[in-house]
């Protein structure tokens, strides 16, 4: 059972892991938007950047029992 489930502000030290997480077959077979090339770091690099920049965008990280395991 899971103990701590919080969600906080996106870092940069964040998105390594999301871009490892962007690696994973499964979650891009299941995932409704996806990159072309999921293993194309400048374009996710990229992507974040303009997310990370827009002020109208609220973006979490999903930590849970201390760990990043997403985001939304």
């Amino acid at each position: 059972m899971t103990k701590d489930l919080s969600l906080r502000n996106v870092v940069a030290d964040d998105l390594p892991i999301f871009f490892e997480f962007q690696l994973d077959p499964e979650a891009n077979r299941m995932a409704t938007f996806t990159s072309k090339d999921p293993t194309g770091r400048q374009a996710f690099d990229t992507h974040w950047e303009k997310i990370m920049a827009a002020e109208r965008v609220i973006t979490k990280t999903i930590v849970v029992d201390g760990k990043v395991v997403g985001s939304v």
